[in-house]
């Protein structure tokens, strides 16, 4: 009798057809392999090579192994099964690793929060995947069991709870207290192959950036991360001697794809940090011979300010990737020119799709464009299309839209979300808008639905955003639309400035024009910040800022109310919102 797999158990889950597997198969790109294969094969080839260090301690590939396994068999024990899903916050540490493994091997499925969620994001998960069992850290600075505890009566399919690191909590179950207890001497050594899970499950159910409210759930497959490991690794020139440093939130997207996964699949090792400290990032490179990171604009940023890079020795270091927003050309240089190092210029995104610079490629490629998609071939298909669909020329802006083997088939259990992501022919519409070269490369220019109509005239805030953070004395930019009663939006930017540096509005307008840039693209408004509204996946919070600024206007005596409220409905959100303090906006945060 066939096993039943995820696709047969999971409700409002969008799997690949079952003539796309045998294509991306047959065509050499998916390997039917599980992230428990990549373990073994590596704990059986290389077992005393280091796979992971964190801050603390580090193990080997044999260690890797024995100690998610462990974790498996204890999560079988207590009574997870194959299809459950188990909610997953933990800080960067070993500990991931074991999780990650140890719910593959056996068909569990993580859902992968973050530290910075809270209540709201945490229980909707938790509710949206009828999840059996929840993972919290404890020892940190915020209290997650007491968040759970605040909910737990709202989610009755909460049975489990694990708590990771800290000191232990009544009634949860430890996960330290599992990897020190040798569980599996009870067991036949094959015992886990029964419940080796088939390639196209889910593998991890990764979140949205939640732009326009709460985040919806992304679910990955095996056979997609380990395809899209494999071409990661080769547009970043990875090896098996690479050491890869992470310091984004291990369960975010970015690392899980771009650092530690093409380390898995090629063998090499990854570090991995709490510490956002640039100061400790360049010692961990000395220390560790780390030849690889992947890091926001805003990071490399700070390594560029500081001085606290030249106390170490960064020789190793052989490439920097780079993405999550537009990285600026100055960011570029200094990478290649001053530290000395190969880039690589990224697009990529949680729903798969992956577009990017290769290694090797020249100073003006990564300056001026994210490269082509991971993957040459008929089987990932890119079009750039006008609001009728329609494919525009070569050179024109147009959104892009993308499918095929490392694009995902739909959110889990949003028919209405889906329903306008993805149109007739199966195309998953991105929101992100790209011109492309004659030579076949991407240019990011900008986020649909962040487009600003001024007068009639359609405004991108991507190259003003550009413009702004190429003044040497702007550290971060945002540029928003705010409601006009004449001209239906004007343009305001946020701009965080480099420390010691003054930046006013007469200097903007100056600047503007030195730059020779059209009028109608310049700001009418300028807000000095010292910090940031974040989503939950740590990026600048544009929803936020508009409903600030909307506020501020309507307090100032420059709109009516009913001209805010209208403006703020594309956001889903109201004045009494922020008036009432039902809305939180805090200029405090770090974009990563």
């Amino acid at each position: 009798m066939t096993r039943k797999t995820h696709r047969d158990l999971i409700e409002g889950w969008y799997p690949f057809t079952r003539e796309e597997i045998e294509t991306y198969v047959s065509k050499g790109l998916w390997y039917n392999l599980t992230f428990g294969d990549i373990l073994d094969r590596n704990a059986a080839g290389i077992p005393d090579k280091i796979a992971v260090i964190d801050d603390t301690r580090e193990v080997t590939w044999r260690e890797l192994r024995q100690g998610s396994d462990r974790l498996a068999l204890h999560f079988k024990k207590i009574g997870l099964e194959y299809g459950d899903f188990v909610v997953l916050i933990t800080p960067n540490v070993i500990e991931f690793f074991y999780i990650l493994f140890g719910l593959a091997r056996i068909g569990v499925i993580p859902v992968m929060c973050l530290p910075r969620h809270r209540k709201l994001e945490v229980s909707h998960m938790v509710k949206l995947h009828e999840a059996k069992a929840i993972i919290v850290p404890t020892g940190e600075k915020f209290d997650f069991v007491g968040m759970v505890k605040e909910f737990g009566s709202e989610t009755p399919t909460l049975k489990y709870f694990f708590t990771l690191g800290g000191p232990p909590v009544e009634n949860w179950l430890s996960l330290d207290q599992c990897l020190k207890e040798e569980i599996e001497k009870d067991y036949s050594e094959d015992y886990l192959e029964q419940f080796r899970p088939d390639p196209n499950d889910i593998v991890a159910e990764q979140l949205s950036g939640g732009t326009t409210g709460l985040s919806k759930g992304i679910p990955r497959t095996h056979n997609e991360y380990i395809c899209l490991w494999d071409y990661v690794g080769r547009r970043g020139g990875m090896t098996d001697e690479c050491v890869f440093l992470c310091m984004t939130p291990v369960a975010h997207n970015m690392p899980f794809s771009a650092v530690y996964g093409p380390m898995f699949f090629r063998g090499g090792t990854t570090v991995v940090t709490k510490s956002t400290r640039p100061e400790d990032h360049f010692r961990l490179i000395e220390k560790h011979k780390v030849t690889h990171v992947e890091l926001v604009p805003v990071v490399v940023t700070y390594w560029m300010e500081g001085d606290a890079r030249k106390k170490y020795d960064l020789t190793s270091l052989r490439v920097i990737g780079c993405g999550a927003q537009k990285v600026k050309p100055v960011l570029v240089k200094w990478c290649m020119e001053d530290l000395g190092v190969k880039f690589t210029n990224t697009f990529g995104m949680t729903e798969g799709p992956h577009i990017s610079t290769r290694w090797h490629n020249p100073l003006e490629v990564q300056c001026n464009t994210v490269g082509k998609p991971a993957i040459l071939s008929d089987c990932v298909k890119v079009k750039l299309v006008d609001n009728d669909n329609k494919e525009v020329k070569p050179g024109e802006v147009g959104e892009m839209a993308i499918r095929g083997a490392l694009t995902f088939k739909g959110y889990f259990r949003a028919p209405e979300e889906n329903a306008k992501s993805f149109d007739e022919d199966g195309f998953f519409h991105t929101g992100d808008l790209m011109s492309l070269r004659p030579d076949g490369r991407h240019v990011v220019e900008g986020r649909k639905k962040d487009s600003i109509i001024r007068g009639g005239e359609n405004i991108y805030p991507e190259p003003v955003e550009a413009l702004l953070v190429e003044h040497s004395g702007v550290r971060n930019a945002a540029v928003i639309g705010m409601p006009d009663a004449m001209l239906g939006e004007k343009l305001c930017s946020f701009v965080q400035l480099a420390e010691g540096e003054e930046f006013g509005f007469e200097d903007m307008k100056r600047y503007m024009k030195e730059k020779g840039i059209a009028v109608f693209q310049w700001p009418e408004r300028l807000e000095v910040v010292k910090g940031w509204p974040l989503t939950g996946l740590n990026k600048i919070d544009k929803r936020l800022l508009r409903a600030y600024m909307t506020n501020r206007l309507f307090e100032e005596g420059a709109i009516s109310k009913e001209l805010g409220d209208e403006f703020l409905k594309r956001d889903k959100l109201s004045l009494d919102d922020v008036q009432t303090g039902k809305l939180k906006i805090d200029f405090t945060g770090s974009p990563a």
